[in-house]
């Protein structure tokens, strides 16, 4: 089933799968993400394939500048309509590789309409934070390098990754979801190359999901790192 058919399933009340729209999960991630940065002020925070994760619209309404990146028009629109208002707030930039891009009204909320690892120059170096809930380990292996490459463009050289990822009783070779712990988020294929491991949170919430728990790590860009790779990528 493609990402398009999966939330179509989901929207029209199939099963909610790896979706977790608890208010009070979002709020102890940027708990997490606020513990770690050094920034004083509102954080610029990139989201990588959201879907219509709520973790968008609370950092919004906390004062921080929010991007989200998604594939699946219908989970975009569900994610517009989180942020309340109308339509009207928002405004519909049409760009190429068929990229659309949302911008609110309020100037601290866009949302990509788009592939994740197409190159966007507009958002290099200019994120303090991401948010990564259960992205990683729902690609495909060989996606996980140009993912995380593409990623290290986006952040400043000090930026913070909040990750969550699935650790599993059982069937870790197989995913998605895929079991993911510390050796495999650090690998020279993942994040390893460019980011410093500073934190295993252990488990972050329960899940409704027997022989499964949610994981979160915080990861650093190093100042100095640079993904060699990610320049032709």
């Amino acid at each position: 089933m493609t990402w398009t058919k999966t939330w179509e399933n989901i929207l029209q009340g199939g099963p909610s799968r790896w979706k977790v729209d608890n208010l009070e999960a979002k709020q102890k991630a940027l708990r997490h993400i606020l513990g770690y940065t050094q920034s004083q002020g509102p954080l610029k925070i990139i989201c990588p394939l959201a879907g219509d994760d709520p973790f968008v619209q609370y950092a919004w309404s906390q004062g921080h500048d929010v991007t989200a990146i998604d594939l699946v028009p219908a989970a975009v629109k569900v994610m517009r309509e989180q942020f309340g208002g109308s339509e009207l707030d928002w405004t519909k930039h049409e760009k190429e590789s068929s990229t659309v891009v949302w911008k609110h009204a309020s100037g601290r909320a866009t949302l990509y309409e788009g592939d994740m690892l197409a190159k966007r120059p507009e958002l290099n170096n200019e994120f303090d934070a991401v948010y990564d809930k259960d992205s990683f380990g729902a690609l495909d292996l060989k996606m996980r390098q140009p993912f995380c490459n593409r990623l290290s463009e986006y952040c400043k050289g000090d930026a913070i990754v909040y990750i969550e990822v699935k650790n599993k009783e059982s069937g870790r070779e197989f995913g998605p979801p895929y079991h993911v712990e510390k050796v495999k988020l650090m690998e020279l294929e993942s994040f390893g190359t460019v980011f410093t491991h500073l934190h295993s949170l252990g488990e972050v919430y329960p899940l409704q999901m027997p022989g499964m728990s949610q994981t979160g790590h915080i990861l650093q860009r190093r100042i100095d790192g640079e993904c060699s790779s990610s320049r032709d990528i």
